[in-house]
């Protein structure tokens, strides 16, 4: 883990960065306190990403469902809120 203050992390950012992405964890201080984490984006899929959705594709597998009941099943949500 790499821990550098704010002074540094300005002037190495370019290296910081590189540090990051190959995977090790940087913290920018200020008097010795942690202030932020450099994390690579990609770490993190975006919301509507095809990363994020394969994520949720793998985590909820296709059910055994189909379209009828599952538009079945909102309608009758939707009355039940009336």
């Amino acid at each position: 883990m790499a821990e550098v203050g704010v002074m540094e992390a300005r002037n190495n950012l370019s290296h910081l960065i590189k540090q990051a992405l190959a995977g090790e964890e940087v913290i920018i201080t200020a008097h010795g306190r942690p202030l932020v984490r450099l994390d690579p984006v990609e770490a993190t899929p975006r919301v509507g990403s095809a990363d994020a959705i394969l994520a949720l594709i793998q985590t909820f597998p296709p059910s055994r469902y189909i379209a009828d009941e599952i538009e079945t099943s909102i309608q009758q949500e939707r009355d039940s809120w009336e």
